[in-house]
């Protein structure tokens, strides 16, 4: 009996665990993704629109999974979902393309509100 209960455990945290890779959020193509530096360029130039981004995965909520952040020389740019939709915790490393918009906050600072994120 100890050995059931076990393997339904075992096998419910599995079930439960999202894929390191895949599509989150809304479905979208991939085509045409700027370097997240390009396009927040294009951002700072005047040009508000929805953009394609790709980058390498440097951190990724540990929580909920609800933001990553690509890294920049010694900055690190955040990808924030505000919890409309989350990634899996163990994207670190891999390439990630988000559509969306960038936002600048009150103070400057610049991150970029996704719509959907494939991790490769």
């Amino acid at each position: 009996m100890k050995r059931i209960v076990l393997s339904l455990v075992v096998l419910a945290m599995v079930a439960c665990q999202k894929p390191s890779t895949g599509s989150f959020g809304e479905a979208f193509d991939a085509k045409g993704a700027l370097p997240y530096t390009q396009a927040m360029d294009q951002y700072i130039a005047g040009k508000d629109t929805v953009y394609t981004i790709q980058g390498k995965v440097e951190n990724v909520c540990q929580g909920e999974g609800c933001w990553l952040t690509f890294k920049n020389d010694s900055n690190e740019f955040l990808i924030n979902t505000r919890e409309k939709f989350s990634m899996p915790k163990d994207c670190k490393g891999k390439t990630a393309i988000a559509k969306g918009k960038f936002i600048t906050g009150e103070e400057g600072e610049i991150e970029f509100t996704p719509t959907g994120v494939i991790i490769q």
